[in-house]
């Protein structure tokens, strides 16, 4: 089994704990996962299987798409619910939110939060604040927002958050909590998040997504690998062709493409290519093997 599978992650696992249930599922330890959802995260995750983990790099490329809801005015640690209470703020000038939204738009740069798993001196962020060390400092992030807007009223709790449900598209890399803390500080005040549900992972969509209880049952949708990469303009390629791809052979394509899928007449991903500055192509990645395909 090689392909791609899609699944609706639930809160409450984390991504690993996905790719350990898909190796059990698929009998496999060859598994790997495209953008990391936090635990507290829901959503679309594309997981890998076998040769499918090569396409990895070219899916956590992708742009995402978020739902999450905010509730301004308190402030934790993880930037998230399930956080330790930091600050309450009293403010409720809200009716300029939607304009701060819109100043969102376009290129923005995040600091990513200290609870992430980004790596500094061989340790994640989340273990030098948990274990109550400072946390070292990262450089922004350059991040491109194509849509941020409204989904929802405005609400005033009685716990003194004030809540709103969003919708974010944004370059791969952006950590939604952190964003919400933003918006908020735009704002003039301080918030964390409620919920957070990707809804897109590329080309791929919640619609795409198995549940965790159809995988149980053994319903589940496996995408192959040429469909794992349809955004890639694809070349169907004869047999002569093939066998110079299974040797790593560079090739001359006649195509102005940036990158190619190369395919055969089955719609059988063989490699992905790139051109070279002289208009030739080179092999990026080989699914080929000799003797089969």
């Amino acid at each position: 089994m090689d392909g791609i599978i899609v699944l609706n992650k639930p809160t409450g696992i984390s991504s690993h704990d996905c790719v350990n249930i898909i190796r059990r599922t698929f009998n496999t330890k060859k598994v790997g996962h495209a953008g990391t959802l936090d635990k507290e995260a829901s959503g679309v995750l594309v997981l890998g299987i076998n040769k499918g983990t090569k396409l990895m790099p070219y899916i956590n490329q992708d742009d995402k798409g978020y739902m999450f809801t905010v509730a301004f005015n308190h402030a934790t640690d993880t930037l998230d619910h399930a956080g330790e209470l930091l600050e309450k703020r009293d403010f409720d000038a809200f009716d300029t939110l939607d304009a701060t939204l819109a100043s969102f738009l376009g290129h923005y740069e995040q600091t990513p939060p200290a609870y992430s798993a980004i790596k500094v001196a061989g340790k994640k962020l989340y273990e030098y604040a948990r274990k109550g060390e400072d946390v070292p400092e990262v450089e922004p992030r350059p991040l491109f927002i194509y849509t941020l807007k409204r989904l929802s009223e405005i609400k005033k709790r009685p716990d003194g958050t004030v809540e709103a449900d969003l919708f974010v598209e944004a370059s791969k890399g952006l950590y939604v909590r952190k964003l919400a803390l933003d918006i908020a500080h735009r704002l003039g005040t301080v918030a964390h998040t409620r919920r957070i549900h990707r809804t897109q992972s590329g080309l791929f969509g919640i619609e795409d997504a198995t549940e965790m209880a159809e995988l149980k049952r053994g319903k589940y949708k496996v995408f192959s690998l040429s469909e794992a990469v349809r955004g890639i303009p694809a070349l169907t390629v004869d047999a002569s062709t093939a066998g110079m791809v299974e040797n790593g052979r560079k090739l001359d394509l006649q195509s102005e493409e940036e990158r190619l899928k190369l395919i055969d007449s089955s719609n059988t991903l063989l490699a992905i290519y790139v051109r070279r500055e002289d208009g030739t192509y080179k092999p990026e990645k080989v699914f080929i093997q000799r003797g089969r395909s």
